[in-house]
């Protein structure tokens, strides 16, 4: 194989484990805030601030956003 193409897909190779790095360390630190809101009974009080927020931001974006968000919301209550 061609150096160049080598270096090319080690290059995304690298870049692609940095993205699933940053998102994996991002889910675990939401995660890890959802825990403590709900250990000091303050998750309830979170998600009535959110809520809105995410409904209009969805709202906004349309289509299979704006249909996902309305069903978990409905869900929820």
């Amino acid at each position: 194989m061609d150096n160049t193409l080598q270096d090319v897909m080690e290059y995304f190779l690298l870049r692609g484990a940095l993205i699933g790095g940053v998102v994996v360390l991002v889910v675990l630190g939401l995660f890890a805030v959802a825990l403590v809101l709900r250990r000091l009974g303050k998750l309830d009080r979170a998600r009535q601030v959110v809520e809105p927020m995410i409904r209009e931001g969805a709202r906004r974006r349309g289509g299979l956003a704006n249909m996902v968000a309305e069903r978990v919301i409905k869900e929820r209550r």
